[in-house]
């Protein structure tokens, strides 16, 4: 029983020592939107936020491979705006936007990155083989033909006898 639980305190203190961003929850959170739900790589949008610590410096970075794309300052109310540029070589699709300030309050948003992904030129393939559909009709129209003169060959046979 004492090999249990102490098995289940060193799994607690393990799971504990692991940090992870904070995000505030609840009616005060910190919260973060912007100006575009998509947007091009190059281009340029508005990110704003509210009840953020007033004074205090809010770092915009966007994330799947982490770049910061600004730092703002807090104004008297809790509220930043900041208009920041998506990076030219961004790769299309989803993405998060993460504002954090220096108390450790972050929250984010999404935004779709859109463009098309180059796709890699393919060079003409040769033609091999033959054209064969002149030669096909012909065929075709030489088994109608023999087709026919095999039942009027009949017909006549049955008449004649």
């Amino acid at each position: 029983m004492k090999a249990k639980f102490a098995l289940i305190v060193v799994v607690a203190a393990v799971g504990l020592s692991f940090s992870a961003p904070a995000f505030a929850y609840g009616p005060n959170a910190a919260t973060v939107g912007d100006s575009a739900s998509s947007i091009g790589p190059g281009g340029s949008l508005t990110v704003s936020g509210s009840n953020f610590a007033p004074g205090d410096t809010v770092t915009i970075v966007l994330h799947s491979a982490p770049v910061t794309l600004g730092t703002t300052a807090v104004n008297a109310s809790g509220a930043f705006s900041a208009v920041v540029t998506i990076p030219s070589d961004t790769a299309p699709g989803q993405h998060e936007i993460v504002a954090s300030d220096t108390d450790g309050d972050s929250t984010s948003t999404s935004l779709l990155v859109t463009g098309t992904v180059p796709l890699a030129a393919t060079p003409a393939l040769p033609f091999t083989g033959a054209d064969i559909a002149a030669l096909s009709g012909v065929g075709a129209v030489a088994l109608a033909l023999g087709g026919m003169l095999i039942l009027t060959g009949r017909r006549r046979r049955r008449v004649t006898q």
